[in-house]
């Protein structure tokens, strides 16, 4: 009795973990403009996706499993869901395979046994052209092909922080909110990049840089003002005498004010430098308050696909 009982805990156990065989990885990456899916699979779980032993030997070559990746990108496409900003679109038509065992291009014809212990990145790149991306849904259909034991374990990774969400016959959908949408960062990227679009004469200012040639006359406008306060100063009475041809320099007015203007200007230029310095710290802890907020709520944002 107490042997039944253990190996029917055993059973129960198997099947509630599943084998190794029948796990996979997925590896997500938003970005603003750009959303990365890497699938990780074994041969084994390709295989159920799509028949890949063309010459029926019970094996499986490299000419074959390359054969095959169009269908394998084809059936993702059509068995992974997806929806970008509440829009239905597809994981994309660029699609790279990579084998994870040393030297793939050497590999003998794979016999059964081998399917399990060898596996392929399967990464799609989707581009999100003139909005940042929001959010997006993810759900699966593939557990019919694979069988309810499967499991995927998905990691989301976006700006330092990682995000682990399992998807099971059980749990097969997940939605992900970005938060770019309210990132001040990106607001201020876009800024800047409208102000950088912008033609000189559109940008609002109403100011142009003045021309060489209106710089070299006020740079000779300074020496003409010294040389006029001197003579007039040396035309007062009891000014003492005037100086002489070649020795002719700024008055004690006129240092005084270039003096005056540099020290306000300096003074000027350290007030913005404080101001940009106190704006940047309140932009990274509204970010790192954004990323905190938003990682104890999207975690529990599973919705169903709607059925048409």
């Amino acid at each position: 009795m107490k042997c039944f009982c253990f190996w029917a805990a055993f059973i129960l156990c198997h099947a509630a973990l599943g084998h190794p065989a029948d796990q996979s990885d997925m590896r997500v990456r938003p970005k603003p403009h750009q959303l990365e899916i890497r699938f990780t699979f074994n041969i084994l779980t390709l295989s159920r996706f799509v028949g890949i032993d063309a010459d029926g030997d019970a094996k499986i070559s490299m000419a074959e499993l390359t054969a095959a990746q169009p269908r394998i990108a084809e059936y993702l496409n059509q068995h992974v869901h997806i929806e970008i900003n509440q829009q239905k679109a597809s994981l994309g038509a660029g699609v790279r395979f990579e084998a994870l065992w040393p030297e793939p291009e050497k590999t003998p014809p794979m016999t059964e046994p081998d399917y399990s212990g060898r596996k392929m990145d399967v990464t799609f790149i989707q581009v999100i052209y003139g909005k940042r991306l929001e959010d997006f849904w993810l759900g699966f259909e593939i557990f019919e092909q694979t069988g309810p034991m499967q499991t995927i374990r998905g990691v989301f990774e976006q700006d330092g922080r990682v995000e682990e969400v399992p998807f099971s016959v059980q749990e097969p959908e997940y939605l992900y909110d970005t938060g770019y949408a309210d990132d001040p960062f990106e607001q201020e990227a876009d800024k800047k990049a409208a102000k950088a679009d912008m033609p000189d004469s559109a940008s609002g200012s109403g100011s142009s840089p003045a021309p060489p040639e209106a710089l070299a006359s006020t740079s000779a406008a300074v020496p003409a003002a010294s040389m006029s306060t001197a003579g007039s100063s040396a035309s007062m009475p009891g000014a003492g005498p005037a100086a002489g041809p070649g020795s002719v320099k700024p008055s004690a007015a006129v240092a005084a004010a270039l003096e005056a203007a540099a020290a306000e200007a300096t003074g000027e230029k350290r007030w913005w430098m404080t101001r940009a310095v106190v704006l940047m710290i309140l932009l990274v802890v509204g970010r790192k308050m954004q990323l905190s907020a938003r990682s104890r709520i999207v975690s529990t944002r599973r919705r169903p696909r709607p059925r048409s």
